[in-house]
């Protein structure tokens, strides 16, 4: 048999043109790189447990007696589910008894992995409350009376919750793992500020406006509750505090931030949650979608009783409460909206003056004058409300005396103006509760999170809150990112809210209230 006769243009190697040689080094620099990056992960993540375990397994456990393990007549606990009291405490050593004196925080976090679901139930720390083998008095006397212990009790008979774990973190705790993350950016709804002058109250100066907040100004701002919303409104606080906290929490970058935080853990947290218990737990919460994650707070009167000012729940609501906290919401489809934090029902139906048309003449607006003048003084374009819901009437803004404020990602600064509105209700009263509207420059800032998605007129709205509230509204427009925030305590509703995200338009930077 004659063999056949290659073509010239067959050769037994392949050919490669210049340009081919360039793509498979190309791709073969992207392999290594992405195995490198994959090594450098699991090196780091790997390494950090093993440390992580080592660490906490020596210093974070402690005694689990705190723990009864007593069945508690009518416990309305699911069995899959867990149940852990936090207690955040300044640590103030009692002479008599040798335990911290005081309990600032008391919260009970409910886990069901089963239902992929997290709750926070917040319990004001003046509620009048009966302390086994102590009568009536406040919930975090039960704290100074007998320790995590007695509290742990108290609370397991005014709620029938069986806490399962327990976990305190005192105040020198809380600024560590906050700076340890390198501060916190939180939208600051109001001004706070009392002298240091005044000693009944520790000080505190703040200003309105998205701003990222170290250890000992989150402190101020987590513990204030001298205003007209006395103990609630820092209990709205800490859970507005949380929830952008794990907004920020994710991907490589908390790997990077895992040493500074478990030292700050190491050193001043109790609790009876084991190393791997504690790992699993904070990585399955950092990953919950913000629509399976509920916040509850239980308020009431505010009676003084033998010269003692005690909070007084109304009959039921601890009961309702607890009815919120063990159940996890329905889904909701393409309504649920996601990285929230509150449980009140968002009402569903329109109000006349929530269909009313809105203002787009922006000579017309409330405030067109000052709204004229920040615009033709603000490097990035401007937008005003042309709605306000009943009751919200301008109070303040940031800064107060020139054209914008710096906000700090990193080593850059950032452009940003902060509108404040205080709502007065329905009998002519001024409330400490207000509605902001922020916009900076900074479009990557991380209160530009997931959510649920509407579309008006060209523009993506994002609705982040639960599926029952929203707890703001961002877009947006060219090079700048615009929101609308909702107050602590939810007042606004979420159609309302998205009508006043709406109705912004533009003002020109020519433009003055005359014209």
């Amino acid at each position: 048999m004659q063999r056949r006769r290659k073509p010239l243009n067959e050769k037994p190697y392949t050919v490669y043109t210049v340009d081919g040689l360039r793509k498979r080094k190309r791709r073969r620099i992207l392999l290594w790189l992405l195995v490198g990056v994959v090594v450098l992960i699991l090196a780091v993540g790997g390494g950090s447990y093993l440390w992580l375990y080592n660490t906490l397994s020596h210093t974070v456990v402690t005694d689990p007696g705190i723990i009864g393990g007593d069945t508690l007549p009518g416990a309305v606990d699911p069995p899959s589910a867990t149940d852990i009291l936090v207690l955040g405490s300044d640590k103030r050593a009692n002479n008599a008894a040798g335990v911290e004196s005081r309990s600032d925080t008391i919260m009970i976090v409910h886990v069901d992995p089963d239902n992929n679901y997290l709750s926070v139930l917040s319990l004001p720390r003046d509620l009048k409350v009966e302390i086994p083998g102590y009568g009536m008095g406040k919930l975090n006397a039960a704290y100074a009376d007998g320790g995590p212990k007695l509290t742990v009790k108290t609370v397991e008979q005014l709620t029938k919750v069986k806490i399962d774990q327990y976990l305190q973190i005192d105040f020198q705790a809380f600024q560590d793992i906050t700076n340890a993350l390198g501060g916190v950016y939180v939208d600051v709804d109001r001004r706070y500020y009392r002298n240091s002058a005044d000693q009944t109250y520790e000080a505190i100066k703040l200003s309105p406006g998205y701003q990222l907040l170290n250890g000992s100004d989150a402190l101020d701002y987590v513990r204030f509750r001298h205003d007209l919303n006395l103990d609630f409104g820092r209990m709205e606080r800490q859970q507005r505090f949380l929830s952008a906290a794990r907004e920020q929490i994710s991907g490589l970058g908390l790997i990077l931030k895992l040493p500074g935080l478990i030292s700050a853990l190491a050193k001043n947290v109790e609790t009876t949650i084991s190393p791997m218990q504690l790992q699993k737990l904070a990585l399955w919460a950092v990953r919950l979608d913000g629509s399976r994650i509920r916040q509850i707070s239980i308020t009431g009167d505010t009676p003084t009783i033998g010269d003692v000012s005690y909070v007084v729940a109304a009959p039921g609501a601890v009961d309702n409460a607890v009815s919120k906290l063990i159940t996890p919401p329905a889904a909701t489809g393409s309504t649920s909206v996601s990285n929230g934090s509150t449980t009140s029902e968002a009402s569903t139906t329109t109000t006349t003056e929530e269909s009313t048309a809105f203002i787009t003449d922006p000579t017309k607006i409330e405030h067109a004058h000052l709204w004229s003048l920040l615009a033709a003084s603000t490097s990035f374009p401007v937008m005003a409300p042309g709605y306000l819901p009943p009751g919200f009437l301008y109070v303040d803004h940031r800064p107060a005396d020139g054209e914008t404020y710096d906000i700090k990602p990193g080593d850059s600064n950032k452009p940003g103006l902060k509108m404040v509105y205080r709502l007065t209700n329905s009998v002519g009263t001024v409330t400490d509760l207000y509605m902001g509207i922020m916009e900076t420059s900074w479009t990557g800032a991380p209160a530009a999170s997931k959510g649920t998605e509407v579309k008006y007129n060209g523009t993506t709205f994002t609705i982040v809150g639960t599926n029952q509230k929203a707890e703001r509204i961002w877009w947006r427009q060219g090079n700048t990112l615009y929101w609308v925030s909702n107050t602590l305590t939810f007042d606004v509703t979420k159609k309302q809210l998205l009508k006043v995200a709406e109705s912004m338009i533009t003002i020109s930077k020519s433009q003055s209230s005359g014209q």
